[in-house]
């Protein structure tokens, strides 16, 4: 079999590929549905009583264990339809960036808020003489988004106004300047890039494994359960006041007398929808997954990165809509629909990871 050499310089050539329709529906990479009600289920339901009931045991339901144990007197229950770091969690590159938000929109001061909180629990273990790096993956990498086409400079530049307004240490490159700082890069002369020095990464893994650790602290107090391999089915609502108070599984009946947490990731939107059962009104979550790809390169040395890098065209993905008549058109608009990007950063053990989006 003839071997198929890899590059040695990385192309950021701002890929436009339109989505195939046939290909539009959106999957997480790693994500694992949640399974019907008629997968699984024992005979017998056993019920557990906990102050909280957390569904979803990635990075953010681990967290909100979390807060809530190192917080509070609380109980908390965490299920999962798979193990945690299983899903979009385990399947992304790790940004702590605010180099793709938007100043003034709706995610900004939550992205501000958590990267402060991710830099609090690095500083908090430097405090305790361990180091993030090897705990976290905790790395201050700096953010590089890329521009190669005139409109995406002129984007970049007012990024760079933005965030600068916003109290943020930001730069713009220039093609030469981009070079100099990250040569195993191909860029054309008409290229440029936003600079954001204090943008980190994490290794999500690591992470996970962490703040997992954390919370079984807390087990021998009876005060935290884990349910994993153990799909949501659906909310139980209360006989008395109409209020859910607990959730079915395919091995349990997990009640939250303070709170029940849907931390589903992407799949919140479509497990909130399978959930609610014999409710006169769906809730409306605008939470849907989104297809991309991973790819690691172990003990890859013939590039070498000195920040993450970004093209621009992803900060168009965070607000692109497909128009509901190009489902249905037989000509359909190549501007209008999804374009393809890339990122790449090197992760905490050195490994190339490429993302394509």
């Amino acid at each position: 079999m003839e071997a198929i050499p890899l590059p040695s310089r990385l192309r950021f050539s701002s890929l436009r590929s339109p989505t195939p329709s046939l290909l539009r529906r959106s999957l997480s990479l790693n994500a694992t549905p949640f399974r019907s009600r008629s997968q699984c289920r024992p005979l017998a339901l056993q019920r557990s009583d906990h102050d909280v009931v957390v569904v979803g045991a990635g990075i953010i339901g681990l967290t909100i264990a979390r807060q809530l144990l190192l917080s509070s007197d609380l109980s908390v229950a965490i299920v999962d339809a798979a193990i945690p770091c299983s899903g979009a969690t385990g399947a992304g590159q790790g940004y702590v960036w605010m180099a793709h938000k938007t100043p003034g929109s709706a995610v900004w001061e939550l992205g501000l808020r958590s990267k402060q909180m991710w830099e609090e629990m690095a500083d908090g273990l430097e405090r305790d003489g361990e180091d993030p790096l090897d705990i976290l993956g905790w790395k201050r990498t700096g953010s590089l988004v890329i521009g190669t086409t005139s409109d995406e400079l002129v984007m970049l530049k007012e990024r760079v106004r933005l965030f600068s307004q916003a109290g943020l240490r930001a730069e713009y490159w220039s093609s030469s300047s981009l070079l100099s700082e990250e040569p195993a890069l191909e860029v054309g002369k008409e290229s440029g890039a936003v600079f954001l020095p204090d943008d980190c990464q994490i290794d999500a893994a690591r992470a996970v494994d962490f703040i997992q650790k954390v919370n079984k602290g807390f087990a021998t107090e009876g005060r935290y359960t884990e349910f994993f391999n153990n799909p949501a089915i659906r909310l139980l609502r209360s006989e008395r006041n109409g209020e859910v108070e607990a959730v079915e599984t395919s091995h349990n009946i997990l009640y939250g007398e303070k709170a029940i947490v849907i931390a589903a990731g992407a799949w919140s939107g479509t497990l909130m929808r399978s959930l609610v059962v014999n409710s006169p009104a769906l809730p409306d979550v605008p939470v849907k997954p989104r297809k991309g790809h991973l790819l690691v390169l172990e003990n890859f040395n013939k590039i070498q990165l000195n920040h993450g890098v970004m093209e621009a065209g992803y900060i168009g993905h965070q607000v692109t809509k497909i128009p509901k008549a190009s489902l249905v058109s037989e000509t359909i608009d190549e501007h209008s629909l999804p374009s393809i990007s890339m990122t790449a950063t090197l992760d905490s053990m050195g490994n190339l990871v490429l993302g394509i989006f």
